[in-house]
Order: C-alpha cells, then structure tokens, then sequence
C-alpha cells in the first residue's frame, strides 16, 4: 500500500487548465475524454463543456500506482 499525501486544489477543471496542469495538447485531452481516459463530471446539456474530475483522476491514478508496486 502506498502511503503519500497530495493536495488537489480543486475538484475539476477545464480542458484548458488540464492541458496547462499535464501539459499535454487539447486535442490529445479531447480524444481521451472520448475514449474515456480522462474521467469527467456528468454534463447537464450536451454543449456543456467538459469539466475533468480532478478527484477521479487521482483515485485512478492511485489504483494504477498500487497494482504496479505489488
């Protein structure tokens, strides 16, 4: 088990603050959100923009992160 503490300092955020945060391209983040690599909050609208889950991303992070220690 893997003993770590990291702050996240707000539960979502735009493609733009994702891309700006990872440094990886917008369309790249686009496609993923897509393919559904990159966990987002359940839109209202369809023409909502999309709001990553910062939270959800950590929870996966950390489960990928503990099944590679094993």
């Amino acid at each position: 088990m893997l003993n770590y503490q990291i702050a996240i300092p707000v539960p979502f955020v735009t493609v733009d603050q994702y891309c700006n945060l990872t440094g990886m391209a917008k369309g790249t983040v686009i496609d993923y959100i897509r393919k559904g690599k990159i966990i987002i909050k359940k839109k209202d609208l369809p023409k909502e923009k999309p709001l990553i889950n910062m939270i959800a991303m950590q929870m996966l992070a950390t489960k990928e992160a503990e099944l590679n220690v094993s």
